[in-house]
């Protein structure tokens, strides 16, 4: 018995060990002065690693040229079709994407919500008399590629709100909630209360438990693009009485002509949804305007938000190659960092975002990125971006499960630090603080010759 727990402890302890441990990973760093250019760090630092979000350095960088801090995006209120003098609209109602990843969003200041958005469109439709609709309320997202997400994410993440992909109508940045409410201990089945906002046409298999009091959300949805199914497995937690957790809304065009079309019908605006061939012909009844890029770019690198990274890589592949798609996207990307002379060798590009574990990017590409964009007129604006770290540290970090990265600028460095392969998260945060921390020390005084 004796030998047996002795056993038992020894490898149970050298498994802890090989958990907390970072000399499985694989570490990549590069650093160089603001001042003279001098390296003052280098490890790894030609390897392709997965960069996670840090990925987003790269597209953000590139929109701010692309596509100018000041642009917008556009959404269009259309109607085609005449109105008799019954006030009967014969023809069709379009909501006319053009890749305004914060439409009805609540996260900026200022931004209608997704109520008051459609709200906004009612009262425009009501404005010049129209009491019927012959047709229907059609949404339009036919500006960009059908696909929303990458091909490339993971079964795990897609249905989740964080997975949720880029279409040129995407609507409260194509999220939804549901709320639970737990058992009465743990193991028991959670029941589902309501989603905010109500998805009617949305089918959910629940498989979801209640797991201990402050275990947090270790529930995941499962579910594909334009599918009404989700499922739903994981736990959350006991003790609360009630707990959301965030999806992706599969078809977020068809979800915002369906809410306008609800909102008509609750004004005694009267749908027929008779098939009615479009025309060519349509007339504007009102267009809402995105916030600028500017802001889009700050609210992507500031709050990591997945669905800005992919609206702005696809608005880059239709404003330079005329097709507002993932792959003319990374195209544009690619080409404007390859024409600013960043070397890409090695570098990979599978989305906007760095949700897709085939990007690929080595240190030294990620400080050449950010050199490029300190001499950038767009240099402050993109800096601003960047959330703030300890002291003057100004860094985008990234992090998925085994991976983690930060790469930005310290008042007298620019730096890249990725760790792949890595099975402890707080290992990966130590030895990031440690390297930062180490960077900073050597770069503090002036170089002496």
């Amino acid at each position: 018995m004796y030998i047996v727990l002795l056993f038992l402890l020894v490898t149970s302890s050298l498994y802890s060990d090989e958990c907390d441990s970072i000399d499985h990973a694989i570490v990549s760093v590069f650093a160089i002065r603001n001042d003279t250019g001098d390296v003052v760090m280098s490890q790894n630092c030609d390897l392709s690693m997965v960069p996670s979000s840090c990925m987003k350095v790269a597209t953000t960088g590139a929109a701010l040229h692309l596509l100018g801090a000041d642009a917008r995006f556009e959404t269009h209120l259309e109607y085609d079709g005449a109105i008799d003098e019954a006030k009967t609209l014969h023809g069709n109602v379009y909501i006319r994407g053009g890749g305004d990843p914060c439409l009805a969003s609540e996260r900026i200041h200022g931004r209608d919500a997704c109520d008051k958005q459609i709200a906004v469109w009612a009262d425009a439709i009501q404005k010049i008399g129209i009491q019927k609709i012959e047709g229907s309320i059609t949404p339009d997202s036919s500006k960009w590629e059908k696909a929303l997400a990458s091909p490339s994410w993971l079964w795990e993440d897609i249905g989740n709100y964080y997975g949720a992909g880029a279409s040129a109508l995407s609507f409260h940045e194509n999220q939804y909630s549901i709320f639970f409410k737990p058992g009465k201990k743990v193991g028991d089945m959670a029941a589902i209360l309501r989603t905010e906002p109500p998805l009617s046409s949305l089918i959910l298999h629940s498989e979801v438990t209640t797991g201990k009091e402050g275990s947090g959300d270790c529930a995941c949805i499962y579910g594909v693009e334009f599918s009404s199914s989700q499922y739903i497995r994981g736990t959350i937690p006991l003790g609360v009485d009630e707990f959301a957790i965030k999806g992706a809304i599969a078809d977020p065009a068809a979800y915002c002509a369906k809410l306008l079309a609800v909102e008509l019908s609750k004004r005694g605006i009267k749908l027929e949804n008779k098939k009615i061939g479009g025309s060519l012909k349509r007339t504007c009844l009102h267009i809402a305007y995105s916030p600028m890029v500017k802001d889009i770019v700050y609210w992507t690198n500031q709050s990591s938000v997945n669905l800005y990274a992919e609206h702005i890589l696809k608005k880059m592949g239709e404003v330079v190659y005329k097709e507002g798609s993932l792959v003319s996207g990374i195209k544009a990307i690619t080409d404007f960092w390859r024409l600013q002379g960043v070397k890409l060798s090695g570098f990979h590009m599978a989305d906007g975002s760095g949700l897709s574990r085939k990007n690929l990017v080595t240190a030294r590409q990620f400080v050449d990125i950010l050199l490029k964009m300190k001499q950038s007129p767009f240099f402050s604006i993109f800096l601003e971006s960047l959330p703030k770290k300890e002291g003057s540290v100004r860094a985008k970090s990234g992090f998925m499960t085994f991976n983690k990265g930060c790469v930005g600028y310290t008042e007298d460095a620019v730096f890249a630090i990725i760790i792949n392969n890595c099975t402890n998260q707080q290992a990966m945060n130590d030895k990031i603080n440690d390297l930062l921390s180490e960077i900073q020390k050597l770069t503090k005084f002036p170089l002496r010759i």
